[in-house]
């Protein structure tokens, strides 16, 4: 392993060592806890600046949100220009050529939460199962293990994190909550599980290679 400081991996990303602290306890970049510092690896970092290098300039939360729901065949609240623009970018791209333009769609925040609270946590009131935590239900044919990823809105946060005593600064996180501003929120009362667009960009956003070609063939319809 040619492991990198703090220090080392915010200079070569040309970000300040608390943004890099930030990737790293969310799981944005991968890395590993060495007491109470962080280091990463020097070829981790060249791939995940790689994937992140060409995808361009992440849309604005309500943009993204409205992309998904053309690609789920849902009209969404826009101006006739706004939603020809994008229908003329799903076209072209596709969700597979977009995932990267998406991920402003939520703010995703690591926990760790007692694993017998995990599934309660699940079935609560607009609480939304997506990436690992949904793919069975298309046939995706990924596992998540311990891992729960889920979507909630801002405003309900607070409450499960106090709720279920969810620990954010934990060393092995088992919970990803995908967290939506209340404004943009896309479900509808009573969903629990995401739709097939969403789960295709959850899995495509994972560090995991075989969970994003999931998502790749689960975007693109491929069996």
């Amino acid at each position: 392993m040619n492991a990198l400081s703090v220090a080392d991996a915010a200079g070569a990303l040309g970000v300040t060592q608390r943004r890099v602290r930030q990737l790293l306890a969310a799981g944005d970049l991968p890395g590993a806890r060495v007491g109470r510092d962080w280091i990463v690896d020097r070829d981790e970092l060249d791939r995940w600046r790689s994937r992140r290098r060409h995808v361009g300039r992440p849309w604005k939360p309500a943009s993204a949100w409205a992309v998904l729901a053309l690609a789920n065949g849902e009209e969404p609240a826009l101006s006739p220009v706004e939603r020809s623009r994008a229908r003329r970018r799903l076209a072209e791209h596709g969700l597979v050529g977009l995932a990267g333009r998406l991920s402003a769609r939520s703010d995703a925040r690591r926990y760790y939460g007692h694993p017998a609270a995990l599934e309660p946590l699940t079935l609560e009131p607009g609480v939304v199962r997506g990436g690992v935590s949904a793919a069975a239900e298309y046939g995706a044919g990924v596992i998540g293990g311990e891992l729960v990823e889920v979507y909630v809105a801002a405003s309900r946060v607070a409450a499960l994190v106090e709720k279920y005593a969810l620990d954010g600064s934990a060393e092995r996180p088992n919970l990803l909550l995908r967290v939506v501003g209340d404004a943009v929120w896309p479900f509808a009362a009573g969903v629990h599980v995401a739709p097939r667009p969403i789960v295709a960009v959850d899995l495509m956003d994972a560090d995991d290679e075989r969970a994003r070609r999931a998502g790749r063939r689960l975007a693109t319809g491929v069996a």
